[in-house]
């Protein structure tokens, strides 16, 4: 059952205690009994009952003291009191109420009268406590949106003045816009700001005033107390003062009609406003010296910065313009300046350059050692020069042919004060010889392995031809045929190359059928595709017009087509297809390198097989030359087939792609600008 109030019960009387705590309990009440005065005043402090029933006769206090000195107690003066008592004498019952008692119950006591009074005396009393707190909400709700809007004018009137007080021309703006807010914030009949003459510039006059009419704004001496509050006649009137670089410059006077006191919080809020008011003209002071200041000095440093700058310009004119990379050091190798083209040969940025040691940046140990070389030559006041090895910022190597020369100051008696270092890129020189040295290298290997089987064979036809039956003999002949003709495919494939990087392979462009050409090739290789138990198939357009050159073409779809015959067993398939890509929805995944393509702009032509397939690993170098896949190595070729196929199809404006699948297939693809001729 809910509590319907919490009720003390005095009196010395066990039976009496006893009967009217069942009765009030029965009704929902809390008790607790006591049966002295000392006693219950201390229960009462304890527990704050809503009602105390307290019998005016005690063994120690009498009830009358007790009620009184519960009045006097400021937590327990609002808390009802009804004396019980069996004396029917007037004077008890004035004295009594005197005390501060509330009612009265007689002895013998009417248990149902009992009930109706505490059931009456709770529900005021609760009644009450509900007045009193939607009172103080009230209140509370009140102060707090005044106070809400105190702080939104004063954070408005501080974004206003910060934004508008730049200089002291605008203080006397920011002193008239202080005084309204305070008149309209605080209900004033005046309100005056002003400034001592040394705190204003010349265009500021003496003083900013908001008066509403017929105000009279007495008069504030410089030295009197701030922030004091005084009386005129029936005016209150409150002094707030404004501090300007730590000592009291101005003040701010408001004056309230009707005799009101400024309180703690409007005296607070006033005070607020002149620090944020003080703290802003301040600010717009010291910024106006400072551009006086700057203003004396900008005649004198605008000359020679002008001559500097025309020098410097030209200086860094001249640096920038260089293709070659100029690094400037100090004596210890710390970068101080780097010119554009550092960023571009060594992919660090200028911030990440300036600052750092110049060996950091420039490579690894070997390097470093060499820097130590050049460091004690340029010490020595000599010029270096030679071939250096850098790493670019992502971990790129280049090579450059480098000048160091040393940095003298006349003054220091020609003391090397730092380097400087022009660094030009030789990374695609020495990339041509590299390459030209591995190609020459493949080559040899490869022109080395038919030679030296053709040597073989025609050394034991010589030594042993009386010897060897007629099969055997004619096995050996075609042996070293067959390793002739792979010669004579690889020196012309070599030769294909060598026209291609020499740029002597002439490239005609005139319009073909692109499907005309597949079919044409599939069936020529039809034969050699039969022989091994392939299925040779072809889906095409019935015309693919492009524009290029017929042989160069007609060569890459038969290296396509062979690869693919080579490199599947017996019994599997190879699927030719042309078409037009974007024409109709293409499975991307099908089409190796074509999800950036246009559609309807481009001619696809792929050839699919079901051989042995390719490890991931290998894909991205298949189209290098000589390039072979190791356990692919028993297939007969040269390795050059694919390489000449990409550099053909680049030259036509096209490119090629790869997907494969170990023990599934795999499928390579050419895409060409489709062309309308046709």
């Amino acid at each position: 059952m809910r509590s319907s109030g919490s009720i003390l019960i005095v009196d010395d009387d066990p039976l009496i205690r006893r009967l009217m705590a069942s009765a009030l309990q029965d009704q929902g009440c809390e008790v607790a009994l006591v049966e002295s005065g000392a006693e219950a005043l201390g229960q009462a402090m304890a527990r704050l009952p809503d009602l105390i029933l307290l019998d005016v006769l005690l063994p120690d206090l009498d009830g009358i003291e007790v009620c009184r000195r519960v009045r006097a107690e400021p937590l327990l003066a609002e808390v009802p009191v009804i004396m019980i008592t069996a004396l029917n004498d007037p004077d008890a019952r004035l004295n009594s109420l005197e005390a501060g008692a509330d009612d009265f119950i007689t002895k013998p006591v009417d248990f149902l009268e009992l009930r109706a009074r505490v059931s009456s005396i709770l529900r005021l009393n609760r009644y009450r406590r509900l007045l009193d707190e939607r009172t103080q909400r009230q209140r509370a709700e009140e102060e707090t949106m005044r106070r809400n809007r105190e702080l939104s004018l004063l954070n408005a009137f501080i974004i206003s003045t910060a934004a508008k007080l730049r200089t002291a021309r605008h203080i006397e703006d920011a002193l008239h816009d202080a005084c309204r807010i305070l008149i309209q914030v605080l209900d004033l009949a005046a309100a005056q700001a002003w400034l001592l003459p040394e705190q204003q510039s010349s265009m500021l006059s003496a003083a900013a005033a908001v008066d509403q009419p017929g105000a009279v704004v007495p008069a504030i001496l410089p030295g009197q107390s701030a922030d004091q509050v005084r009386w005129q006649g029936d005016r209150s009137l409150l002094t707030m003062p404004l501090t300007i670089n730590g000592r009291v410059s101005g003040a701010i006077t408001l004056i309230a009609a009707g005799g009101r006191v400024f309180d703690g919080q409007e005296q607070a809020f006033v005070q607020s406003l002149a620090g944020a008011l003080s703290q802003a003209i301040e600010t717009a002071l010291l910024h106006e010296q400072l551009q006086r200041h700057v203003d004396s000095l900008e005649g004198t440093v605008a000359t020679r910065t002008n001559e500097l700058q025309v020098e410097r310009d030209r200086t860094q004119a001249i640096l920038e313009a260089l293709g070659e990379a100029v690094i400037v050091t100090d004596a210890d190798w710390v970068i101080r300046y780097a010119n554009p083209a550092t960023t571009t040969l060594t992919g660090h940025s200028t911030s990440d350059l300036i600052g750092r040691s110049w060996s950091d940046i420039q490579g690894d140990g070997s390097t470093v050692a060499l820097y130590r070389i050049i460091r004690d030559q340029a010490g020595a006041r000599q010029t270096w020069r030679g071939e250096v090895t850098g790493t670019r910022r992502d971990g790129s190597v280049y090579d450059a042919a480098m000048t160091v020369a040393p940095i003298s100051d006349p003054q220091l008696g020609e003391r090397s004060i730092g380097l400087v270092s022009i660094q030009r890129d030789i990374t695609p020189l020495k990339a041509a010889e590299r390459m030209k040295d591995h190609f020459i290298s493949n080559v040899s290997h490869e022109l080395r392995t038919p030679l030296s089987i053709i040597a073989l064979h025609s050394g034991n036809l010589d030594t042993l031809y009386d010897r060897l039956a007629d099969e055997q003999r004619r096995r050996l002949i075609r042996e070293v045929r067959a390793q002739a003709e792979l010669l004579d495919e690889l020196i012309g494939d070599v030769l294909e190359l060598s026209r291609i990087d020499n740029a002597r392979l002439p490239v005609a462009h005139r319009p073909l059928d692109l499907a005309a050409l597949l079919r044409h090739e599939a069936e020529r290789l039809q034969p050699l595709a039969e022989r091994k138990g392939l299925r040779l198939g072809v889906r095409a357009a019935e015309a693919l017009p492009v524009q290029g050159d017929e042989a160069h073409l007609r060569q890459c779809i038969r290296n396509l087509i062979s690869n693919a015959i080579k490199f599947t067993a017996p019994g599997g398939t190879v699927c030719c297809e042309c078409q037009q890509i974007g024409a109709d929805p293409v499975d991307q995944g099908d089409w190796p390198a074509s999800s950036d393509i246009d559609a309807g702009s481009w001619a696809g032509l792929r050839v699919v097989d079901s051989g042995v397939g390719i490890g991931a690993e290998h894909l991205s170098h298949l189209f290098e030359r000589f390039y072979r896949v190791q356990n692919q190595s028993r297939v007969p070729g040269t390795g050059l087939g694919l390489a000449i196929t990409r550099e053909l199809i680049t030259r036509h404006g096209g490119w090629t792609g790869v997907t494969s699948t170990p023990g599934v297939g795999s499928t390579f693809a050419f895409y060409l600008p489709l062309d309308g001729t046709l």
